[in-house]
């Protein structure tokens, strides 16, 4: 079978090329790639193929030409990071491509700067939501982004800024491994001022302090609110998305959003994952649409309007699930999100009055699980004269079980 060889170049100059991929190129018969690829190769007497108009139609041409001769495409840095090998094993079966890795550019610039990568968080908001920023961002490592032409390095830094990040050092590097390659080592704050516009550019920040409404859960004052719209108090919104760990990948279902309060704390930590929260309230979908995105957040939430469970039907099926609001039909509609629960899945009821605890708790150990209950009645202190006193937030109860568990709460199977 005619297979196609994935070659990284490595950033700028051929020099970083490893001596696999100068072979691959050297016997190819067909090049594909972005036309500046593609340049050095005009005149060589190799077919060139560049990457041009929509996607698709490119690996549709692609998957012809590999049967006319040796075929090697060629992509930026190393394929396996941030690349267009994605759409590749989408597309063809393994045994229909090779890869062969290259040098990154991140590589390069920790090189150039003299440091170990290792432990960094590495992202990508190439072609992505500027609010994306926040949520790749700690507070004990660097965080390292590959930018585009829309979310250049001030723009990304002015954001960051304007989110209450607080002032730490940064290194913007644009066109590495180019004649032209510029390192400038500045801050956020000194970068926020400046302006851009070049699309092969790193973002380096150091570690350092986050804003303080990012340590744990938001505070409450911190979401917008409207009058009669519920928040739910932020030690259960610590509790909710402790009980539901880990939330890293997965996909979420969430009934009643209320101010979003639940919501943003979930797709905060959903990280490639994504929430579908579902409102009946218009008003209160706009509130939680707003705190979302206030958070950074919009990339891992989806807000879906409608009556549940009626409006359950078209979503996908999920690995954890949260019902808050329920209207009054608080059992049909913990069976409807338990339907939608994969084997191995938690599904997470708050309630703030008894009576619908324990209805929740019925009817999860009807539905075969083995059903958990947690009464929280948690108070914090403000101040009184010279000293203080603790104001306390409305008790809740959080009550959750698992799909496809033993007697003693052990998950048996996926099956």
């Amino acid at each position: 079978m005619d297979r196609i060889t994935v070659v990284g170049i490595g950033p700028g100059s051929d020099g970083f090329l490893v001596p696999a991929a100068k072979d691959a190129i050297a016997g190819a018969e067909i090049l594909a790639g972005a036309p500046r690829h593609l340049v050095p190769f005009n005149g060589s007497g190799k077919i060139l193929l560049p990457m041009e108009g929509e996607l698709d139609s490119f690996l549709d041409v692609l998957a012809e030409k590999r049967h006319c001769g040796k075929t090697v495409l060629l992509l930026s840095g190393d394929p396996c990071l941030f690349s267009l090998l994605g759409k590749i094993t989408a597309r063809f079966s393994p045994d229909e491509y090779e890869v062969i890795p290259g040098v990154s550019s991140f590589q390069l610039l920790f090189a150039k700067l003299g440091i170990q990568w290792n432990g960094t968080e590495i992202a990508s908001l190439h072609g992505r939501p500027l609010e994306d920023a926040c949520r790749f961002i700690r507070g004990d490592c660097r965080t390292l982004f590959f930018l585009d032409s829309k979310n250049t390095g001030p723009k990304v830094a002015k954001y960051l800024c304007g989110a209450g990040f607080p002032d730490r050092e940064a290194v913007l590097a644009e066109r590495l491994g180019y004649h032209d390659e510029r390192i400038i080592r500045s801050s956020l704050s000194d970068l926020s001022r400046g302006s851009s516009s070049e699309g092969l550019a790193l973002l380096l920040l150091e570690a350092g302090a986050l804003p303080p409404s990012a340590l744990g859960v938001l505070p409450d004052e911190w979401f917008d609110r409207t009058p009669g719209i519920p928040l739910s108090k932020a030690a259960c919104r610590a509790l909710a998305v402790s009980l539901l760990y880990p939330l890293d990948g997965q996909t979420v279902l969430e009934v009643g959003a209320g101010s979003g309060g639940i919501t943003v704390e979930l797709a905060r930590r959903a990280g490639k994952g994504i929430v579908y929260a579902v409102e009946r309230s218009p008003e209160a979908a706009a509130v939680a649409e707003r705190n979302i995105h206030r958070a950074g957040a919009g990339s891992s939430a989806r807000i879906v309007e409608g009556e549940a469970p009626e409006a359950l039907a078209s979503l996908p099926s999920c690995t954890r699930a949260v019902v808050g609001g329920h209207g009054g039909s608080a059992e049909q509609i913990i069976r409807s999100s338990w339907r939608k629960l994969l084997p191995g899945g938690r599904l997470l009821v708050t309630a703030n009055m008894p009576s619908t605890a324990d209805r929740a708790w019925h009817t999860l150990k009807g539905l075969g699980a083995v059903p958990c209950l947690m009464h929280v009645n948690a108070s914090s202190a403000v101040g009184a004269g010279e000293s203080w006193m603790l104001s306390a937030a409305n008790p809740v109860f959080l009550i959750y079980g698992d799909k496809n568990t033993d007697k003693d709460g052990t998950i048996n199977g996926t099956s």
